[in-house]
């Protein structure tokens, strides 16, 4: 009878053991919890703790790169994106030109990858901490909006210093436009489509969104794009700063396009008979795309604007987006005692027409 006693509570025991081990398994795990969103996300590494995190990571690193931490609030939850920035590459931008329009700060090619590394850590996030779809806009934004304001002539001397998203992200902070330029790239890189809004004294963004939002839109090509605030916290879409509500707005799609910047120098020798003129012009391709079969144009103007002096074309050339191509026009003459000034004009396959001049002239 004791035997059958022990031989009860022993597997009684046993039962137990199994039900626990069984039930202690059965925990969703954190790879269970974020599923495919997490599995997907490429050198990322989500953590399922106070503050929820991500950080994205380089194979290799090389002198002068450094990780740089963002945290911020949104929903009552803390959150966390660690990002590789290089002190090289960052000089590299500071050293391009500003004379380009803002859409093309937003389009620029060369840091897709950090913007694509971005963009798929927060919507991984979001998704993996169960945010719903409409508030990914917005939460994706909260990071952008914690980052810090910095006017522009306070961080570099200048009223007007639009920046780059890298820059953006290395000085992790900027002003309106700035926020609004890195803001719109990211949410396009999510594949939402959104735009700029220029105001008088102001720069947000657009986005398009489906029925169902308040607040404020503007209307772009038949659709509705609603305000969104990229500086300060807690914006929500459709929500305008009382001191913007008034103000006129302007649409600035953000697309992939080639744009040129020309400058020449002329350098005229002169005779009783002729003027011999030289030109040397300076393209530069400030777009987001490659400029395809562009050609230069030089003439030499007669003053009815009509009658040419002298001309000459290039051949065509491919211009890559930031690369500068020069080219010499050589030896166009003008007939002594005449008036005349220098036009030049760059074109192409993909290209808007791009032409200077000169002040008028006389041998």
């Amino acid at each position: 009878m004791k035997s059958l006693t022990a031989l009860f509570y022993f597997f009684l025991l046993l039962s137990l053991a199994e039900f626990l081990l069984t039930w202690s398994n059965s925990e969703p795990s954190i790879n269970s919890y974020i599923g495919d969103a997490g599995k997907s996300l490429i050198g990322v590494d989500i953590v399922n703790s106070e503050p929820y995190s991500a950080s994205i990571t380089e194979e290799s690193t090389t002198p002068g790169t450094f990780f740089q931490t963002y945290s911020w609030d949104y929903e009552g939850c803390k959150w966390q994106l660690t990002l590789p920035l290089d002190n090289e590459l960052y000089e590299t931008y500071k050293s391009r030109t500003r004379n380009r329009d803002y859409d093309l700060f937003a389009s620029d090619p060369y840091d897709d990858w950090l913007i694509k590394e971005i963009a798929e850590a927060l919507l991984s996030l979001s998704k993996a901490h169960g945010l719903e779809e409409r508030q990914i806009p917005e939460f994706c934004i909260s990071f952008v909006q914690s980052l810090d304001y910095i006017s522009d002539l306070e961080s570099s001397g200048y009223d007007q210093y639009p920046r780059f998203p890298y820059e953006t992200l290395y000085e992790n902070g900027g002003d309106c436009e700035d926020t609004s330029i890195l803001s719109v790239a990211i949410l396009q890189e999510m594949g939402y489509d959104a735009v700029l809004l220029e105001l008088p004294e102001h720069m947000a963004l657009g986005i398009k969104c489906n029925t169902g939002y308040k607040g404020r839109s503007f209307e772009y090509e038949g659709s509705d794009y609603y305000y969104l605030e990229t500086t300060g916290s807690d914006w929500q879409i459709g929500e305008v700063p009382e001191e913007y509500a008034d103000q006129p707005v302007n649409v600035v799609p953000v697309y992939r396009r080639p744009t040129i910047n020309l400058d020449f120098k002329a350098q005229c020798a002169y005779s009783k008979k002729e003027g011999v003129v030289d030109i040397n012009i300076t393209v530069r391709n400030v777009g987001s795309e490659r400029a395809e079969n562009a050609t230069v144009y030089v003439a030499l103007q007669a003053e009815d604007k009509l009658s040419l002096w002298d001309e000459i074309e290039s051949s065509s050339i491919t211009i890559e987006p930031d690369e500068v191509f020069n080219y010499t026009a050589k030896g166009l003459t003008v007939p002594a005692g005449k008036k005349f000034r220098v036009y030049v004009q760059a074109s192409g396959e993909n290209l808007v027409p791009e032409n200077i001049t000169s002040e008028w002239a006389m041998i």
